[in-house]
This record gives C-alpha cells, structure tokens and sequence, in this order.
C-alpha cells in the first residue's frame, strides 16, 4: 500500500470549508475524473469515474466525525481506497485541507490506466495535488 498526504491552504473560515466538503454532488467541479457525484443513506457517496474502460461507479461509505472536522472515506469493492479529509482553522479567515489516502499503484493502473510503477504514484499526487487547487479555487470564489 502507499500512502498520500497533501494539505493546501484556503483563504476561508473552517466552517465555510467544512460545510462544502460536504456538499458532496460538487465533487465533479474539483475532483479530475469524476464525471458524477451523489450522497445517498447520510453514509454514502457514489462517484461516476472515468476509467480506462470508460466509466465506473465508485460507492464510499462516510464516517463524519464532526468535531474534528475530518471526514473518513473508504471505497466498498474494487478499486480499494480509503483516507481522511480534515479541515484545520489557521485563524477566523484561514483554513488549511489536509487529505491522507491508502491505495495500491497497481490497482489504480488497473483500474483508470496512466503509467506504471512509480510514475503511477506520481501521477495520483498530481491529480491530488491539482484536485486541492481546484477545491481552493472554488471555495475562495464563492467567499462573497
């Protein structure tokens, strides 16, 4: 298994952060690759991803553990996925997104495509990385 932590930071509150982390149907503005996104039973997310054989429905079950700000992930069959999402307040209009993952390279070549090998694991901190930037840049456009 590797493992994935990246953080960015966001100038907007903590709650304002928290609370479009849960917006959970917004996850196809940020997230590359994801064509869909839906909450369903308030444990539940299916994201629509696009794969190297086309698309495939990807079902996570949710722990929010609310008074740490840290949602909980973990994707139910194949390809195996599971990480943490938090939110850090740095002051009354700072906030800081961490994300940690567990995944295994090959089953995420298997699974989307891309290179093999280290290039794979490199490819996934880019996309991470990029999904961070664009979740920023969303956030912060909406401060108003």
């Amino acid at each position: 298994m590797s493992r994935l932590q990246e953080h960015i930071d966001v100038n907007a509150p903590a709650q304002k952060v928290w609370d479009q982390l849960h917006r959970i149907e917004e996850y196809s503005s940020f997230m590359d690759g994801v064509r869909r996104a839906s909450a369903h039973g308030g444990d539940r997310a299916r994201l629509d991803v696009r794969t190297s054989g086309g698309e495939q429905a990807l079902e996570a079950v949710l722990s929010d553990r609310a008074d740490e700000q840290t949602i909980a992930w973990q994707t139910q069959g194949s390809p195996e996925l599971q990480g943490t999402l938090s939110v850090r307040s740095l002051d009354n209009d700072h906030s800081q997104v961490q994300v940690r993952m567990e995944y295994d390279p090959q089953t995420i070549q298997n699974t989307f495509g891309g290179p093999k090998g280290m290039a794979q694991v490199h490819a996934i901190e880019r996309t991470v990385r990029g999904d961070l930037e664009h979740f920023r840049d969303l956030v912060e456009r909406e401060k108003g």
